[in-house]
C-alpha cells in the first residue's frame, strides 16, 4: 500500500512539474478589446500584465463598406472596403484613447493603411466603434507572421 501511495505521489508531482514547465514555456497572447451589450467599443485599450495597452490594428467587417468621416457624425470623407485594416490613432502620444464619444456614441479616430501605396490611404478620419463595423486584431498574432 505504501508503494502505491508513493507512486501516486510521484506521478502527481511529475504532472504538476510538467504542467508548470509547459505553461511557463508557452507565450501568452494578448487580449483584445470587447464590445459592450450594444456592440459598442468603449475603449481601444486592453488590460495587460503591465497596465493598459493600445489595440492599434482593427479590421473593417461591415459587409457593404464603412463610412469614414471627417469628424464624429461629420461628412463622409472616404468609404473603407470590407477587409481593410485600419490603425487606431490614440490621443496624447498614445497615452489617451482612440475612441471619443459624440452624442453618447463611440467613434474611433483611424487611418486606413493601404499596402498599394500612400495615395490610397484614407488619411485620418472617424468610424463608429461598433462590432457591426469593426473588429480588433490581436497584435501578437500579427507579430507571429513578422518572425517567419
Amino acid at each position: 500500500m505504501k508503494f502505491i501511495s508513493t507512486l501516486v505521489s510521484g506521478i502527481t508531482t511529475a504532472m504538476t512539474t510538467l504542467t508548470l514547465v509547459t505553461s511557463v514555456g508557452m507565450a501568452q497572447m494578448a487580449e483584445v478589446p470587447t464590445p459592450n451589450a450594444k456592440g459598442d467599443f468603449i475603449t481601444a485599450k486592453v488590460q495587460g500584465n503591465r497596465g493598459l495597452y493600445n489595440n492599434i490594428h482593427w479590421l473593417v467587417v461591415d459587409p457593404e463598406s464603412l463610412n469614414c468621416r471627417n469628424t464624429p457624425e461629420g461628412t463622409v470623407k472616404v468609404k473603407l472596403v470590407t477587409g481593410a485594416i485600419i490603425n487606431a490613432i490614440f490621443s496624447n502620444n498614445g497615452k489617451g484613447d482612440a475612441i471619443v464619444l459624440k452624442n453618447g456614441q463611440p467613434w474611433m479616430k483611424v487611418e486606413s493603411i493601404n499596402p498599394a501605396g500612400y495615395r490610397f490611404n484614407s488619411g485620418v478620419c472617424y468610424v463608429r466603434a461598433n462590432s457591426k463595423y469593426i473588429a480588433p486584431i490581436n497584435g501578437d498574432y500579427l507579430d507571429i507572421f513578422k518572425k517567419e
